[in-house]
């Protein structure tokens, strides 16, 4: 996986629909050129699903948690899917130095009472960080409207789910009715985003790294969090994601790709030069992507939809 290919990758993240000629024209590439990018990634096992899901704007009140700490456990295997059946769990990510990373969408305090307790109860962690993402939906004063939902509509979202890349009349087929009335709806839904089209993404599979670095800055310093993403955005391209917290307001992490350890090391000597309290670099060794709520309460939807056509 080359830096186009990762670009790419956090392209679909965001928009796993888009169509190939606009990916090529961002590039500068043919969009034959696009195409065999992409099933490559496939063939590899980096992309898993087109995904499809509603949109967090059904869901205002929902957090997204990041919890971290060392496990003891032997078997991680077993470890990872004991965490990831909880049904706010999306994400369980095992790295270097017997560090997991878990990653999950919580709608209350009952709920991340919950993932709290089978992490330290499951994985033994004594030390785990719970930190809650400066950037969820719940932390956002919107304007609670009514969201009106059409029982094609959630068909629609139900027959994207596992390829958000299907054609509509492959999508008019499956639900019958027309191709027209599935292009008013899905623009609907796209226009007032609704629905979310994304990608389950498995950089492990890769030969490069994928690391978390976790930031802790000195609190008397009024460290500027915001000046050092924008000094690390223009000296490395290979900036995924970053995080910062509203209940530890002195921890940043950092989620990078680099194609060699040399180019890490060339980022951690970056950060070195701010005189922070911390950073550890750790290596991202394997991950898996789980089911959450968020899919079941489409299920119970379109359960309730075949009953009444029953």
């Amino acid at each position: 996986m080359d830096e186009i290919d990762f670009t790419l990758s956090k392209i679909l993240m965001v928009n796993s629909r888009i169509s190939y000629s606009e990916i090529a024209d961002t590039f500068g590439l043919s969009v034959n050129s696009i195409y065999k990018r992409i099933k490559s990634l496939v063939e590899l096992g980096i992309i898993r699903n087109f995904k499809t899901r509603l949109s967090f704007l059904n869901f205002p009140h929902t957090t997204n948690v990041i919890l971290f700490g060392r496990s003891p456990e032997k078997d991680k295997k077993v470890l990872m899917d004991k965490i990831g059946n909880h049904e706010c769990v999306y994400n369980v990510t095992q790295a270097s130095g017997e560090l997991f990373y878990f990653h999950a969408f919580s709608r209350n305090l009952r709920d991340l009472d919950s993932i709290v307790s089978i992490i330290k109860e499951e994985a033994k962690i004594n030390n785990l960080t719970v930190a809650l993402d400066k950037n969820s939906p719940s932390a956002f004063p919107i304007e609670l409207i009514e969201i009106n939902y059409l029982n094609v509509d959630y068909l629609i979202i139900n027959s994207l789910r596992e390829n958000s890349r299907k054609t509509i009349s492959d999508i008019a087929d499956e639900i019958e009715v027309s191709t027209k009335t599935v292009t008013r709806h899905l623009n609907r839904l796209i226009k007032e985003q609704l629905i979310h089209f994304t990608i389950d993404w498995y950089p492990d599979k890769t030969s490069e790294l994928i690391s978390f670095i976790i930031i802790n800055s000195k609190p008397e310093k009024g460290f500027n969090k915001i000046n050092l993403i924008e000094n690390f955005k223009k000296i490395e391209k290979n900036l995924f994601h970053h995080y910062r917290f509203i209940n530890l307001t002195e921890l940043m992490l950092l989620c990078v790709w680099t194609s060699s350890m040399k180019e890490l090391q060339k980022i951690e000597g970056f950060l070195n030069e701010y005189d922070l309290e911390s950073v550890e670099v750790t290596i991202l060794l394997e991950g898996k992507i789980y089911p959450i709520w968020i899919d079941k309460y489409l299920d119970e939807k379109i359960e309730e939809i075949k009953k009444i056509e029953l």
